[in-house]
């Protein structure tokens, strides 16, 4: 959270709203959900498996797996922000959002408009417009676009895949303005599921996931054989055995999914009905999703991703 945005809060008297305090539950229990009931779920008991030993499985099942972490980083990240912004708003602190649905994006640009905000401003704001942004030509801001991005994956750590990562994304980022350069953007207002933006928002998640493998693998050698088992060891006829050994799996995967892509309209009627529900209807909400993740969770504490970070 920003100076600008956290300093002068501190500076009020301490004042939680009942509808600061009903939001704030809501935050909670969906990063709770998200982190615990699908995240961790996921994560144990089938993509840990895959990127521990990619050769072990098809070419469909690392396809999957790779699908499965992009939803499982989402939801641990995106967990972990509404946890954060909702305790801060028991405390009597109200923060930006941090994710805004990333995977319904219609192109890179936007996707990085709506993942990780709070450091995907930081970036634009402190290095790719401190190097000149688009002020110095288009060769220029390509450039400018390539070394922040690289910047960002290095920042993650000292590793050629992060590095590989952020250049992938920088990568991405450019040919999306250069087309966007010689292709200008329709001024035709359409809706987000008209059949040209569904293409794009498939598009952009599958380039999106293609970096997510580099970010995942432990090592080279593991990204190299999770894209050669998917290319050359596909396999699509052991789908149905698939769906049969990872049921719980896969209806995690499938609710989180869709959860994900549900209007908007949706999570705001179930934040307002637990906003304006009495003070025993929200600890009893609370108590039932504590009970699902006593049921659900892995014997050993599965620590927030971005704590390496």
């Amino acid at each position: 959270v920003r100076a600008r945005d956290f300093i002068p809060q501190m500076k009020q008297p301490v004042f939680v709203s009942g509808e600061m305090f009903g939001r704030g539950m809501f935050l909670i229990m969906a990063g709770l959900f998200k982190k615990v009931v699908i995240s961790d779920y996921i994560s144990l008991n089938f993509v840990d498996r895959i990127f521990d030993n990619p050769t072990l499985y098809t070419g469909f099942e690392n396809l999957m797996g790779v699908y499965a972490y992009a939803l499982q980083i989402y939801c641990d990240f995106s967990g972990y922000s509404d946890m954060a912004i909702g305790i801060a708003l028991l405390l009597g602190f109200r923060f930006n959002i941090n994710f805004d649905s990333p995977y319904k994006s219609t192109s890179i640009t936007e996707f990085w408009r709506r993942w990780h905000i709070s450091l995907s401003s930081w970036l634009r704001d402190y290095l790719y417009i401190s190097m000149g942004g688009n002020r110095k030509g288009k060769v220029r801001t390509y450039i400018n676009l390539m070394l922040t991005m690289l910047i960002g994956g290095f920042w993650h750590g000292a590793s050629l895949l992060f590095v590989l990562w952020g250049a992938w994304h920088g990568l991405l980022l450019v040919l999306h303005k250069w087309f966007r350069s010689i292709f200008p953007a329709s001024k035709e207002v359409r809706s987000r599921w008209h059949w040209t933006n569904v293409l794009s928002i498939i598009l952009t998640f599958n380039l999106v996931c293609i970096g997510w493998v580099f970010f995942r693998s432990p090592s080279m050698e593991v990204a190299k054989s999770v894209f050669s088992r998917i290319f050359t060891e596909f396999h699509p006829e052991i789908v149905w055995d698939f769906i049969s050994g990872y049921a719980n799996v896969l209806f995690f995967i499938c609710l989180g999914f869709l959860l994900h892509f549900l209007p908007h309209r949706y999570s705001e009627g179930v934040a307002r009905k637990i906003e304006m529900s009495p003070v025993p209807v929200k600890a009893f909400a609370f108590a039932l999703l504590i009970v699902l993740v006593i049921q659900i969770k892995s014997s050993e504490l599965q620590p927030f991703i971005y704590f390496q970070f």
